[in-house]
């Protein structure tokens, strides 16, 4: 199944994607990926490289995606490709870094027709929520498809060692510690459940908080940092270093990640988040890591001050377009 539109007078062809299209494009990816390392080069060059760019999508086909090339003149000039799945956010389509490329002398037109020859059919299987993780340099493109911002990727050179020692009252946590933890525990899930993030959290989630907060502070590889204060524990940080199957894009391979955070309502403003992550990240160089990576809520107005400001710089975005749900009833008329 094919589809045709016109750029400059180039008639653009959809195709499906298919295993022929894959060394293809590996190469789009491999270009793409270049060009993001020389916008930041925390991001490292193990995709500048074709092989690790076609295995990548080789575990990507393997993992379900599916989805579309664009061809001009007879080369591949771009692709779309995105995940099903179902569950806590509902019947959706997912899109990873990985999954889409195109050519950026035509990157809006290219973007257009792969998302408009697919997202039919996503409408008629139910899948109203399409989620992108976006580049940055690509940001503009899919928010001219109406995909609004929903998570920020960001990523940050370690700082050189400096101090051996940990600040007053930061200490590392211990399995012992997690009934006192526990008032913290559900901070940050109230904090996306809340105005003016919004997120949805189901009852799960809810409920593995204490088990996963144990495990992390279990494991010896992980760093979990907490700051005590006049009224008990007030704030804690964990680092984790990535592991080696979770590289990816946006997780350079070696790198530590911060994977959450949370500061005592009552002890927001008096600088324990500051000097948490300060240590967590002298800490980390001391252990050998150069680049540390996170991600935040864009809608969370603490994060999104807090985090640029400790040295964050996003590299890449995640968006959801929700479709509206009366597009799949009976009173919808499509058009001609």
């Amino acid at each position: 199944m094919s589809s045709s539109s016109v750029h400059s007078g180039t008639a653009v062809a959809v195709e499906t994607f298919s295993l022929a299209h894959l060394g293809r494009a590996a190469e789009l990816l491999t270009a793409r990926h270049q060009r993001d390392v020389t916008l930041e080069p925390a991001l490292g060059g193990r995709f500048s490289l074709l092989e690790e760019c076609k295995a990548l999508l080789e575990q990507a086909w393997r993992d379900g995606a599916r989805g579309a090339v664009a061809v001009r003149e007879g080369a591949i000039v771009g692709y779309l490709l995105a995940r099903p799945g179902d569950g806590q956010r509902g019947r959706h389509c997912w899109t990873h870094p990985q999954d889409a490329v195109y050519s950026p002398d035509a990157g809006l037109v290219i973007l257009q027709q792969l998302y408009a020859h697919l997202s039919g059919q996503w409408l008629a299987d139910g899948r109203l929520h399409h989620y992108t993780v976006a580049p940055a340099a690509d940001l503009p493109l899919w928010l001219t498809l109406g995909f609004p911002y929903e998570q920020v990727h960001a990523i940050m050179d370690v700082p050189a060692r400096t101090s051996a020692r940990a600040p007053h009252g930061v200490r590392r946590a211990s399995p012992a510690d997690i009934d006192a933890l526990e008032p913290l525990l559900g901070l940050i899930n109230e904090a996306h459940a809340a105005p003016p993030v919004f997120a949805f959290t189901d009852r799960p989630m809810w409920d593995i908080l204490r088990s996963g907060h144990l495990e992390l502070m279990s494991d010896p590889a992980v760093a979990y940092w907490v700051s005590e204060g006049p009224e008990g524990i007030d704030g804690f940080v964990v680092m984790r270093p990535v592991p080696d199957d979770e590289s990816s894009i946006l997780k350079p391979k070696g790198s530590v990640e911060l994977i959450l955070a949370s500061t005592a309502p009552h002890a927001r403003g008096t600088g324990v988040g500051r000097r948490l992550t300060e240590w967590a990240l002298v800490d980390a160089a001391h252990r050998g890591f150069t680049v540390c990576v996170t991600d935040w809520r864009a809608a969370n107005p603490l994060s999104s001050v807090f985090w640029p400001r400790r040295g964050f710089r996003p590299v890449a975005y995640r968006l959801h377009r929700i479709l509206d749900p009366r597009l799949t009833g009976s009173e919808h008329v499509p058009g001609p």
